[in-house]
């Protein structure tokens, strides 16, 4: 392990890459490459190129390499999570099992040792419940747990298209769900009648009313589906704005998600986020007055775990 000097990190997700040369033991990030094309984008040109898929995914994946203007070096190792090891991905990985340390022990890694990439990749498998799955956050929890967190019942939220809530009790996650918030947001703004009534702007003071407003009709506990045609009303009966609809409908949304927090036992809550999803995610919270039991995750330090995670398990794995 000492003469590891470096390694690449991998976060390859359904609609972004990333990769990351990483210092070790300081994890300082070197250089990065940064795609738009996610698992989903290789997948679907793949099926359209023919072949053998691992060979594809290989190639695009050198070419990324070659993107560093450092040099990667065959001794260097890569560590990829995600959805990589998906039935869509680069090679489909069974999943671990609940529980889990989250020391990364009990997660599968693979070796992939390939002509096309001299290097060594560790490809990460996913962790699955009885009903649900993920890729990619159990990674980022391995690298935001702390020392405190693993005496405790801690709950992470990670907004995103797939949101996630990962119970991690005494340092073991026990559980996990998965909220479709940012996925069902998109599909009604893009999809229903009530596209009409939305129009994006960038988030302000301006429409925070709007957005509370939201977060507190999902509080009442009546059915969203009936609560999702006030959009539609508001612009019929003029008592919204489209712009304010649109804060209104992420309101909804992101309080429907959350809510159930309210009713969950542990210690903490930790939000995990950044940027306008941060301010949103943050300012529900406080609408649901969960305010006193959730801990802010710095966003550098969010943005870092995956880094984080991936070399824990890497060490433990070597």
């Amino acid at each position: 392990m000492t003469d590891i000097k470096t390694f690449v990190s991998v976060d390859w997700g359904t609609t972004n890459l990333r990769l990351r040369l990483a210092a070790v033991p300081s994890l300082e990030i070197i250089e990065e490459v940064v795609s738009s094309k996610g698992i989903k984008t290789i997948y679907n040109e793949w099926l359209d190129f023919g072949g053998d898929k691992e060979t594809y995914f290989l190639n695009f994946l050198k070419n990324q390499l070659a993107l560093f203007s450092n040099e990667i070096t065959s001794d260097v190792a890569i560590v990829i999570s995600g959805m990589a090891s998906s039935s869509i991905g680069l090679r489909e990985l069974p999943y671990a099992n609940l529980p889990f340390k989250t020391d990364g022990k009990s997660l599968f890694i693979e070796q992939i040792n390939s002509d096309i990439i001299p290097n060594t990749i560790h490809l990460i498998s996913g962790v699955k419940s009885q009903s649900d799955v993920i890729r990619g956050e159990e990674v980022e929890i391995i690298g935001l747990v702390n020392e405190q967190d693993k005496k405790q019942s801690i709950v992470f939220v990670t907004p995103g298209t797939h949101s996630k809530h990962v119970v991690c009790v005494n340092g073991e996650i026990i559980n996990f769900f998965t909220f479709m918030t940012g996925e069902i947001f998109s599909v009604i703004a893009e999809h229903t009648i009530l596209k009409a009534s939305l129009e994006r702007t960038d988030y302000n003071t301006a429409v925070l009313s709007a957005f509370e407003q939201g977060v507190a009709k999902a509080m009442e506990g009546k059915s969203l589906l009936n609560t999702l045609f006030t959009i539609r009303t508001n612009t019929l009966f003029k008592e919204k704005s489209n712009v304010e609809n649109y804060y209104y409908l992420s309101g909804l949304l992101i309080g429907e998600e959350l809510q159930s927090l309210r009713q969950f036992d542990c210690d903490s809550i930790k939000l995990c986020a950044g940027g306008k999803l941060f301010e949103l995610y943050h300012k529900a919270i406080c609408v649901l007055g969960l305010e006193s039991k959730t801990e802010i995750i710095e966003a550098h330090l969010v943005d870092l775990s995956v880094v984080k995670g991936q070399w824990n398990i890497l060490k433990n794995k070597l």
